[in-house]
């Protein structure tokens, strides 16, 4: 199957929470494919200018692509990545980190196959897990409350 997307006319649901002023926000996702019984899910996000998404790790490995705009991997440690357009990585499963657009924001391709389901836990800086995000509550549309 060969589809072309078009950023703009896709179902982005959007994530916002600006109370940690070092780690705001303000990120956007589109799932484009996935099969919940073969454990994976296809999706783009995007970051607006200098948010982040919240502090997870992946449950499985992931690879993602960078589509638009610089875009950023912090570390529980402070140290930072910075990823071009066009570039792919496979980010292996239980990396903790924060995700964040550069300066115009970013957008970023993601696939991830998970055998038990899972694809992200959001965890609080303090260490506490506050969910896990799976591929069937992706492909519905569903977003964990922050």
């Amino acid at each position: 199957m060969t589809t072309q997307f078009d950023l703009s006319t896709l179902n982005w649901v959007r994530q916002q929470d600006f109370s940690d002023p070092a780690h705001p926000v303000d990120t956007s996702t589109a799932v484009v494919g996935g099969d919940a019984a073969a454990g994976r899910i296809d999706f783009f996000s995007k970051w607006e200018p200098g948010t982040y998404c919240p502090l997870h790790r992946h449950l499985a490995d992931t690879v993602s692509i960078v589509v638009e705009g610089d875009h950023y991997i912090e570390e529980v440690d402070g140290s930072r990545r910075k990823r071009l357009p066009k570039h792919y990585t496979c980010t292996p499963k239980d990396e903790l980190h924060w995700e964040y657009g550069g300066p115009t924001g970013s957008v970023v391709f993601f696939s991830v196959t998970s055998a038990e389901g899972g694809v992200f836990e959001l965890v609080h800086p303090d260490g506490r897990s506050l969910g896990t995000i799976t591929v069937a509550q992706m492909l519905a549309g569903e977003v964990l409350d922050l």
